[in-house]
């Protein structure tokens, strides 16, 4: 487990750009935490480090999924508008979380069915006034971490 500390949405952003320099075609990062804590900044990271295009990463709120160019396909999920796990099979999450490039899912701990394909999960949290955050990366269960 690693516990980055970060002053600004900058940091944040390097933050996920240091986890993508180890992601693989096949990995499932699990983005947590609350409302505007950094998930959607955290994957602007991981794009550019990827060498995709960080200004094209949008929140998929709406869309529930974005796909990025990148050196590798990178799949941008938000589990937020779902209600149900079943509806995971709906928007081809299995499919895509199983394939050829990295999945990046925020709120994937809100689904038994899409924390399981997860293979590194990433708390984020508020850590006092501003832009301040703890950022938790691990690669044991949610369950597991020590979460507030």
């Amino acid at each position: 487990m690693r516990t980055i500390h970060t002053q600004d949405e900058a940091g944040t952003e390097t933050a996920g750009a240091q986890v993508a320099a180890g992601l693989k075609p096949g990995d499932v990062i699990g983005l947590a935490g609350p409302l505007g804590a950094g998930k959607t900044v955290f994957v602007r990271g991981t794009v550019r480090q990827l060498g995709g295009d960080p200004a094209q990463v949008r929140s998929p709120t709406f869309t529930l999924m974005n796909v990025y160019s990148a050196s590798i396909p990178i799949f941008h999920f938000d589990l937020y508008r779902l209600a149900r796990g079943a509806e995971l099979d709906g928007i081809g999450f299995h499919e895509f979380a199983r394939g050829d490039g990295v999945s990046l899912v925020e709120w994937a701990d809100r689904f038994p069915d899409a924390g399981a394909e997860v293979t590194v999960w990433v708390q984020i949290e508020f850590d006092g006034p501003g832009d301040r955050r703890i950022i938790t990366v691990s690669e044991v269960p949610l369950h597991d971490l020590p979460l507030s």
